[in-house]
């Protein structure tokens, strides 16, 4: 395999969000005059997510396989061949695309064998799903060509080591987002304008059956019970599927006109919608991490969360800066909401509990984790 006198680190992904970006940048940053950094999506979008056309990446070089087409519109076997040729000749090679896809298995084995060091990024822990141990058995073996992994956290580590990855390199700060871009996007001014009282609840993300956001609204339902004309309005940011039945649970509820739905917002909107949020609620049945939950605390915004949600295990401590929550208890979820709404004082408390815990989310964290990966001594 070539090599070129400064190493050069291939980080894949389907296509690029601004956090991806955020990491590739914060590692760029890092390994400057050290390493090179390639970027690479292999389309510029897909069926999935509404993310507008990635812009450039400073410090790296950038490498859109497939411009202007969705992922899902690329057959397997051209996705490989373009991967493995603009993969070909990097020291390392991390691979943030689903070990579901064949092409993925595929490339990391021939990259393996070859000589290249492969990791796999992920956020998959063994909670999302019902495991069987078979699968979880062959799984085992199919992801032998991975050298390393790069996870979010804690419970992510520990699946992996069930998955045997032994001795092999296991680190943390995959799923993480630039705070600073964050705040710069949000603007927040020194004295914010937007009174206790006026904040809303907020709800950010796809509208899709794992968000559970029929208990999300009932539970709203009965937090506007109780608390009359107290009660803070509901803002709903995202799109999917499930958004004509929302509605119409809104009407049924009684609650249509205290819920506001946003559609679609790019990552500034977001950031502003969160500057003047009262809290972030995110109660899903399954979540492997939950990308909103960094921009959140990097904005001092207190989270009420499920516990199936990846990021509650780094990023919220329950009472501290944020209420941790059943998902199928809509008293609870309820409770939660009452408790953050109801003094300023405390809300204070859980707005500057959560800033501070925005460095777990940062994508500094990545940036320490390839720095690892490129020392020789964390090879496996």
């Amino acid at each position: 395999m070539p090599h070129s006198r400064r190493p050069r680190i291939a980080m894949l992904w389907e296509q690029f969000a601004p956090y991806h970006i955020d990491r590739i940048e914060a590692a760029a940053a890092r390994l400057a005059n050290r390493a090179d950094i390639v970027g690479i999506e292999v389309a510029t979008a897909s069926e999935t997510y509404d993310w507008p056309p990635s812009g450039a990446v400073r410090g790296a070089e950038k490498r859109t396989l497939f411009p202007q087409m969705t992922y899902e519109a690329v057959g397997a076997w051209r996705r490989f061949r373009a991967q493995l040729r603009t993969a070909w000749g990097c020291r390392l090679v991390m691979i943030g695309i689903g070990y579901n896809r064949p092409d993925v298995l595929l490339l990391g084995w021939v990259l393996r064998l070859t000589g290249h060091r492969v990791v796999m990024m992920s956020d998959s822990k063994y909670d999302d799903r019902q495991r069987s141990v078979w699968t979880e058995l062959g799984k085992s073996l199919l992801l032998r060509c991975f050298n390393a992994a790069l996870v979010a956290g804690h419970r992510q580590e520990a699946y992996f080591r069930f998955l045997g990855f032994g001795a092999r390199p296991i680190l943390q700060g995959y799923d993480t987002i630039s705070a600073e871009r964050i705040r710069a996007e949000a603007a927040v001014p020194q004295s914010d304008p937007v009174r206790f009282e006026d904040r809303p609840f907020l709800f950010v993300g796809r509208f899709v059956p794992k968000k559970n956001l029929p208990t999300l609204l009932d539970a709203y339902a009965s937090y506007v019970a109780s608390a009359g004309d107290q009660a803070r309005r509901l803002r709903m940011v995202g799109s999917g599927e499930l958004e004509g039945q929302l509605r119409q649970r809104c009407a049924e509820l009684g609650i249509a006109d205290r819920v506001d739905f946003t559609g679609f917002l790019n990552s500034r909107e977001i950031a502003v919608e969160m500057r003047g949020a009262l809290a972030l609620l995110l109660i899903s049945t399954e979540e492997q991490w939950g990308l909103v939950v960094n921009e959140a605390v990097a904005l001092g915004l207190p989270v009420i969360l499920s516990s199936t949600v990846g990021a509650y295990d780094l990023l919220v401590r329950n009472l501290l800066n944020g209420v941790v929550v059943e998902t199928d208890s809509t008293a609870g979820v309820a409770a939660a909401m009452a408790h953050v709404a109801a003094d300023e004082a405390r809300w204070q408390h859980l707005s500057q509990a959560s800033q501070d815990r925005a460095w777990y989310g940062d994508a500094d964290r990545f940036a320490d984790a390839v720095e690892q990966l490129l020392d020789d001594r964390t090879q496996a």
